[in-house]
């Protein structure tokens, strides 16, 4: 079996790789030729997935699926370094970002690579999303496209009063039930109060498909498949919340 310290060198065999060929930029997908940011305030274990084009590929699917119905705005609550608010104005998904990110220090990182990737025009920084930071952005634009990544924070946030201010847009939740205290009886709270506003669906990462990718071939498959790893403790599934309106 693999120690963690054998598994972590050979994610960081397949990193140092994929680092010379392509830098810190993706390399494939809607977000291809965005540039990453060297500092990573996050864990480097997503940085594979990032430069592949494929970190958290579902959320990115969904992302694309809701531009489609409304590509005015989006907003990222969590936002950390910035890959999906960036790419979504990097790629032009979405024509403005608001990007919520509590950490200092991961709000610098996300600004200095707005303005790397000369997208800093069409995002705006906050620190804090609560009710009254979204009732703002809501009383302009009416309707968004909202991606929630706080973790735990999410059954907080969205209490009733949240949900229905938001109850004109399209909503994507990863949840952290195992997080906070009595998590899975909120996750069961939320999922059930918000099927008074929206349509409701659970959705997991589906499939990991490092052969995709001809950069990873001369690895052995025990390599490709530690490299699509992003670290994560358990099986992760994501509240998606569509607006009947």
């Amino acid at each position: 079996f693999n120690s963690p310290n054998e598994i972590q060198r050979k994610k960081n065999k397949v990193l140092n790789h994929l680092l010379k060929i392509n830098d810190h930029k993706v390399a494939h997908g809607i977000f291809k030729e965005m540039k990453l940011n060297k500092k990573m305030f996050w864990s480097r274990n997503d940085l594979i997935t990032h430069i592949l084009g494929v970190y958290e590929e579902h959320i990115l699917n969904q992302l694309i699926k809701f531009s489609k119905i409304d590509d005015t705005v989006f907003i990222n609550i969590g936002a950390a370094d910035g890959y999906f608010a960036i790419g979504a104005a990097y790629s032009g998904l979405f024509k403005k970002v608001y990007a919520f990110e509590i950490q200092e220090e991961g709000r610098k990182i996300l600004n200095e690579n707005a303005k790397v990737n000369n997208c800093d025009k069409n995002i705006l920084i906050k620190s804090e999303a609560n009710f009254d930071t979204l009732k703002d952005l809501i009383d302009i634009h009416k309707s968004a496209v909202v991606l929630i990544d706080i973790e735990g924070g999410e059954f907080n946030l969205l209490n009733d009063e949240t949900l229905k201010l938001l109850r004109d847009c399209n909503i994507i939740i990863e949840l952290h039930p195992a997080q906070v205290n009595k998590g899975y009886e909120k996750q069961k709270k939320l999922t059930n109060y918000s099927k008074n506003f929206f349509d409701v669906s659970i959705i997991k990462r589906e499939s990991y498909n490092p052969n995709l990718f001809q950069e990873l071939d001369q690895f052995t498959d025990e390599e490709r498949l530690i490299s699509f790893s992003e670290g994560r403790d358990n099986n992760m599934s994501w509240l998606i919340l569509e607006s009947k309106n």
